[in-house]
């Protein structure tokens, strides 16, 4: 059987409101018919470290590249396959091969998302008994809210009962790192898991069962509507079981990438360290280089000269800072730049 993939409404633009904080509304947040998401697919050697909380930094710049891509199409319900059994839905997502999500927005006094159902040739889920809040607006770092779901499920030979939740979090807050050297601060983390418990009947008679755990983790920037990067972790157990894992980076982020890979590298030692930092880099057109070091905040709390020289090696001195992580963004000329991550004990 196909791996289910119920995916948590992601898109999300982000705006400012007080004291630099990333607000999600319905203004801006809710996608339109004619919306398309497209984002590529990227591997991880290790571990990503997906931690909640306050001035965090994730760093994702080990990422590598994949030839996958993913392209989300938002579309009215009447073109869709399923459409007839969605007659409160106000958009369909389509996932560029057969599948669709269902969605109802509503505008009352405390506007919400609603997620309806997902339809797959394989197997589809209505929640056409207690469809699942996944979004009231607005939301901002420490939102919370758990929705119980229940509907139906139908394969192409047997039908049944789901049930479970979803639980939506603004979980964190603070500054990714992507690699290329390209990052971003003021970032909003949003952790969504969903369980479904599937039953398949003959009848009055179980036959089947299953519980699909899906957690997503998806990151948010003020210049892009949809995440800049997604993060998602798939378990399926009981009669029938598999996992997955995919980590996806908008396409509209990539070209940055893409530009930062291709202009210069730069090393610095020694990572962590205590007072000094060495900067050694190759500088062949003998242009103005200059260094930036940002905490976790994405503040700027240091600028280093280093000069035009062809080759420079300099030591930095940072004994005016105190322990953390911090990134060192170096640039040579008008607009070639180049980040990493330090650490200072």
């Amino acid at each position: 059987m196909k791996k289910i993939y119920l995916v948590i409404f992601s898109a999300l633009l982000c705006t400012q409101i007080s004291k630099g904080q990333l607000s999600l509304t319905k203004a801006f947040n809710e996608p339109v018919i004619g919306d398309v998401n497209i984002s590529h697919r990227w591997d991880s050697t290790s571990a990503l470290d997906n931690n909640p909380g306050p001035n965090t930094l994730w760093d994702f710049s080990a990422l590598t590249t994949n030839t996958g891509v993913s392209t989300s199409n938002y579309t009215t319900v009447a073109g869709s396959t399923d459409a007839g059994n969605y007659p409160n839905a106000t958009f369909a997502e389509f996932d560029g091969n057969a599948g669709y999500t269902y969605y109802r927005a509503t505008t009352t006094a405390t506007p919400q998302l609603e997620l309806l159902g997902i339809y797959q040739p394989s197997l589809s889920i209505n929640l056409n008994q207690n469809p699942a809040v996944i979004a009231v607006w607005p939301i901002a770092y420490g939102y919370n809210k758990t929705d119980a779901l229940s509907g139906t499920v139908s394969t192409p030979t047997i039908g049944g009962n789901a049930t479970g939740n979803v639980k939506t979090s603004a979980s964190g807050t603070g500054t990714v790192l992507l690699p290329g050297g390209l990052t971003f601060t003021n970032v909003l983390q949003i952790t969504a898991t969903q369980t479904i418990n599937i039953s398949l009947m003959a009848g009055p008679i179980p036959v089947a069962s299953a519980t699909v755990l899906s957690t997503n983790y998806q990151y948010y920037h003020g210049t892009q509507k949809f995440p800049i990067l997604s993060v998602n972790y798939q378990t399926i157990s009981g009669a029938f079981s598999g996992s997955s894992a995919s980590i996806r980076i908008n396409n509209n982020v990539i070209a940055g990438i893409k530009e930062s890979q291709s202009k210069f590298d730069f090393s610095i030692a020694p990572n962590p360290t205590n007072d000094q930092l060495n900067i050694s880099l190759t500088n062949q057109k003998a242009e103005n280089v200059s260094a930036m070091i940002l905490n976790n905040l994405g503040q700027l709390v240091k600028t280093i000269e280093l000069g035009n020289s062809t080759t420079i090696n300099k030591q930095v001195d940072l004994t005016d800072l105190n322990s953390g992580i911090y990134i060192i963004k170096t640039t040579i000329g008008a607009s070639s730049s180049s980040s990493k991550k330090i650490i200072i004990e």
